[in-house]
């Protein structure tokens, strides 16, 4: 892994070991609306293989639960803490698995997920290539790859990429839907569409969909 990546990985994860206990607190408007615009472009039969990359306290695990209770999810955050209250959230579950660590350096059996998640941290990938190109590898073809997250093409989000470039050490960057679409392809996945809302009017977030052909 890149020394600068490592550099970043090991500053979310000191980031989000303190934030894990108010996390859940702090934004729960913000969470509802972010899992619910992911979960918007799902069609599942109920046994599909899931994939979230940043899981965080487990929030998206519990929503797809809840609607679709076989699915198999795998959850991987750079942060113990975060780790251990998703595992709480969820509870004993033999079809859930939760990792902790970088996405990159994790283990995982290509072509075998259904669905790929990446929820409010493509702001946190130095290198989102490297990200992407992996995504493709573990998805099975025709698996979608479903991103949110903040975006440059609004003006709060420039206003907020100047701002968490000074301010936070974890962060990298917030992108433009027109720098996010050629990095998707070069890594080998289709764009399908995206969209923009809004969680109150401090931020303002994309949804885009991926497929690996």
């Amino acid at each position: 892994m890149p020394a600068k990546q490592s550099k970043l990985s090991r500053a979310v994860r000191i980031k989000y070991n303190i934030l894990s206990r108010l996390y859940d607190y702090i934004w729960p408007g913000y969470i509802r609306k972010t899992v619910g615009e992911a979960m918007a472009p799902l069609n599942l039969s109920g046994s599909e293989k899931i994939l979230d990359i940043g899981c965080g306290t487990g929030q998206l695990e519990k929503s797809l639960l809840q609607k679709w209770p076989n699915l198999k999810i795998t959850g991987i955050d750079l942060s113990e803490d975060m780790l251990g209250f998703a595992q709480k959230r969820i509870g004993s579950n033999p079809n859930i698995i939760f990792k902790q660590g970088d996405f990159l350096e994790t283990s995982l059996e290509e072509n075998s997920f259904d669905v790929a998640f990446s929820i409010s941290n493509l702001h946190y990938f130095s290198n989102p290539l490297s990200v992407f190109e992996k995504v493709k590898r573990v998805l099975k073809p025709g698996g979608l790859f479903i991103i949110v997250d903040w975006n440059r093409d609004s003006f709060q989000g420039k206003i907020y990429n100047w701002y968490m470039g000074k301010a936070d050490p974890a962060f990298a960057k917030i992108y433009r839907i027109s720098e996010a679409y050629p990095l998707l392809e070069e890594a080998g996945l289709k764009p399908k569409n995206h969209r923009f809302f809004g969680v109150g009017l401090r931020w303002r977030m994309m949804c885009l969909v991926a497929q690996k052909p």
